[in-house]
């Protein structure tokens, strides 16, 4: 079988924890590189059993070894390593918010489209098969025709420490971190919203939201709501109600956190519910599909306009919640 060659950008957290494990665990793919500005490249190299560490991102991007890199940096360098990797032929996987708004977004894609480079944002909740399986029982009608759809990703998450997350020079907060997960899942089942409205808490000290809760509104009557926070118990869960019944994903997001194991709950107009366990490892699913797609194996995993929209429906709520508004989105 043909491996894509892949480097990592960072010696990020996520990325010893998770993708260099998912990359070295996906039958297509190869782990070549580690690149690291801070000097870590050598140890990580070493630890996991990486052939080679670049002691600087832009050795990385010139090793002729590598086709394709992982992006796991903070949130307001993106783009520009997304294009600079662009200019160097490497195909992208970067880490979400993978851009900021919809400049960002176009920047990036315009950047791997001229170079022939194939670009994915990094969501991996969406290859693990329990949403697959939830999209094909909606589509069924099992619950009807759908109404609402209700998103919470939260965890606790010391406000006092240096956590990345907490920087507002990094473009850091809930919203960006862990609020992004379910506006994808609703965008995704209910397409872009008319208007957003979002409020949240933004410790002056801090200057990023801490917690973040909108409500999205569709010119067809149907609403959407999502929360995101630091500051509340971890739960990673989205609702979709119908006319005819319920869906509930209890593990939505991190399935990793109960073994891989996420679950689909369905619950009838007369309140009978039934559980269907659905088991998968998401972020070797994610390196599967993404590497197949760059080795013309496979489909593309996202659609054209994916990034983009993403991008412009998470901008919208940022602005919200710091302008304390409704924003309308333009068609």
């Amino acid at each position: 079988m043909r491996q894509l060659q892949w480097g990592i950008l960072s010696t990020a957290g996520i990325a010893r924890k998770a993708m260099i494990p998912a990359i070295q665990a996906a039958p297509n793919a190869r782990l070549t590189a580690i690149a690291s500005e801070s000097g870590k490249a050598g140890d990580v190299a070493a630890e996991y059993g990486i052939p080679r560490a670049h002691e600087g991102f832009r050795q990385l991007l010139e090793d002729p070894d590598v086709e394709a890199v992982y992006v796991p940096l903070p949130n307001h360098l993106h783009a520009r390593w997304v294009c600079e990797a662009a200019r160097h032929g490497k195909h992208v996987l970067c880490e979400k918010p993978a851009a900021l708004d919809a400049e960002e977004a176009r920047a990036m894609q315009e950047a791997c489209d001229r170079a022939g480079v194939a670009l994915m944002e990094g969501y991996m909740y969406r290859h693990h098969p329990q949403h697959l399986r939830a999209r094909e029982l909606i589509e069924r009608g099992e619950i009807g025709e759908v109404r609402q759809v209700r998103g919470l990703f939260s965890f606790p998450l010391a406000l006092d420490s240096d956590n990345i997350r907490l920087s507002a020079d990094a473009a850091g907060g809930s919203l960006h971190d862990v609020g992004c997960y379910p506006l994808d899942v609703i965008r995704r089942l209910l397409g872009m919203p008319e208007s957003v409205t979002v409020v949240g808490r933004v410790p002056e000290t801090l200057g990023v939201d801490t917690s973040a809760n909108g409500v999205l509104r569709y010119g067809d009557g149907r609403l959407a709501e999502f929360g995101a926070s630091f500051e509340q118990t971890m739960l990673n869960r989205y609702e979709v109600i119908g006319s005819h019944g319920s869906m509930l994903l209890p593990s939505a997001f991190r399935p990793d956190k109960q073994g891989g194991v996420g679950e689909i709950v369905i619950t009838d107009e007369r309140g009978r519910t039934r559980r269907e366990p659905v088991y998968g490892d998401q972020y070797p699913a994610q390196v599967e599909a993404f590497s197949a797609w760059a080795l013309g194996e496979g489909p593309a995993p996202d659609t054209p306009t994916e990034l983009a929209d993403q991008a412009r429906l998470l901008a919208a709520c940022r602005e919200s919640l710091h302008q304390e508004c409704t924003i309308r989105l333009r068609a």
